[in-house]
């Protein structure tokens, strides 16, 4: 049976038994595993295995029921408990965003310890070098390796081993809002379909306008400083100036002139009314409700969630790069497995993705936002909102991570600085002195202490 049957019977069915009943998956209990005998002894109880994933929307594009990836691991791990050989049992627990210390670095070494994890690789990445996650080479079979896009398995891999399975990403680029940059003036910026690039001179343009011309109560641009929630975007504006933010080395390189000049730009966006008053002592989901309800211009958005808005947006890059034509991020989404001292677990983890990554009905599942898979990619990229749009746009991305062992020490860090910055305690140069010593710092002792599972 082809794709397209395949999901016509899934589909059928999950209208008849809801997504997670057994019928609806298409699933038998005879399905044999990669790697697995159909042969194998049962034992009377399950092993259990615990899948932790952050609460985050999800869509997908044939199956309007979905509404957060966890509903989709969900099935995936009811499906694989009914094809596994062995007896197991796999629980699926959600934690906020904000929470993935308190769900994962907290449990190591009790019962709610994890097994298998689903998240952002920023946030996962930092677990690795703890020794507690395990090579996924055997895992990764030459169709599965064929399939996933060679950019993914760069950013999977380190020195030389897969520790990360790559499932998804999305691309984040800013979004202005159309009526208020009509309202300052400033329509021959306004250009649909495309994702724009301007120059530093009509940055500056654009926000002094829309600083100048907009209705009390309503600002130009997104900022914020007072967590470390969502700083990867402020990150990337220091590119404004031409600064490549990371060395070879992959050290912050901020105390450069392209740096500091832009983290000049930064404090002198406070006087000038770039920002929201008092940026420092806001969260990203501050600015995001502000952008919500028509009172900021100029937010950040990615292809997953541009829909939300319609034709109300335009889309821009971010402003700088090296090559000042514009600059972007990319957010992969993906899953690892954490060894807690059971083989048997180990290996059941690694069959529960080989069981997704063998399976075009699970890799079909990312079809709502950029699929890692080639294959996805090419049955349902028609159907994906924006598809083309940002997979054009993917020569403007940039590394925001470095490949830094310790990325959630380094972000703790960060977002104090540029809140000192905004509140102007510091200078631009005295920041940038501080971010390249103490994010260096960071950097350095998560060089020092990694350990790598092998």
């Amino acid at each position: 049976m082809n794709n397209r049957g395949l999901l016509s019977r899934a589909m059928t069915r999950r209208s008849a038994l809801g997504l997670f009943g057994a019928a609806a998956l298409g699933v038998s209990g005879a399905l044999a595993l990669p790697g697995c005998s159909r042969g194998a002894p049962r034992s009377a109880q399950p092993t259990r295995l615990l899948v932790k994933v952050p609460r985050t929307g999800h869509d997908v594009v044939f199956d309007d029921s979905i509404n957060e990836v966890s509903q989709v691991i969900t099935a995936m791990a009811r499906a694989f408990e009914q094809a596994s050989p062995t007896p197991v049992q796999l629980e699926v627990e959600v934690f906020e965003q904000n929470g993935y210390d308190s769900a994962i670095v907290n449990c190591f070494d009790t019962d709610r310890a994890v097994d298998i994890l689903y998240g952002d690789y920023f946030n996962m990445s930092t677990y690795i070098h703890t020794g507690r996650v395990v090579p996924l080479d055997d895992v990764v079979s030459p169709a599965v390796r064929n399939d996933i896009y060679d950019l993914l398995w760069d950013l999977s891999t380190i020195e030389g081993r897969v520790y990360m399975m790559p499932y998804l990403s999305r691309q984040n680029v800013l979004a202005y809002n159309k009526e208020l940059m009509r309202q300052a003036g400033l329509e021959r910026f306004i250009r649909d379909g495309v994702i724009q690039s301007w120059s530093i001179q009509e940055w500056d343009e654009v926000l002094d306008a829309l600083a100048a011309n907009l209705p009390e109560g309503t600002y130009p641009m997104m900022m914020y400083a007072a967590s470390s929630q969502g700083d990867t975007h402020i990150m990337t504006l220091l590119r404004s100036q031409g600064s490549p933010f990371f060395n070879d080395e992959g050290r912050f390189c901020l105390s450069r002139p392209e740096g500091i000049a832009a983290l000049r730009k930064l404090q002198e966006g406070v006087a000038r009314g770039w920002w929201p008053p008092h940026a420092e002592n806001l969260e990203i989901e501050d600015c995001s409700s502000l952008f919500r309800n028509g009172q900021l211009a100029i937010y950040m958005l990615n292809n997953a969630s541009v829909s939300r808005y319609g034709d109300s947006v335009g889309l821009v890059n971010f402003p700088g790069g090296v090559d000042g034509d514009g600059c972007a991020t990319m957010f992969v989404s993906g899953f690892e497995v954490f060894d807690s001292g059971s083989p048997e677990k180990v290996q059941l983890a690694k069959d529960f993705l080989s069981f997704v990554y063998n399976s075009s009905q699970w890799l079909d599942y990312s079809a709502g936002t950029l699929p890692a898979s080639k294959a996805v990619s090419q049955r349902h990229g028609n159907a994906i909102p924006y598809y083309d749009l940002f997979q054009s746009n993917s020569g403007h991305v940039v590394d925001f991570t470095g490949s830094n062992p310790d990325t959630r020490a380094v972000r703790e860090v960060f977002h104090q600085v540029i809140r000192d910055l905004l509140k102007g305690n510091v200078s631009p140069e005295e920041a940038a002195f501080r971010l390249d010593e103490q994010c260096n710092r960071a950097i350095d002792e998560g060089v020092r202490t990694s350990t790598l599972h092998t």
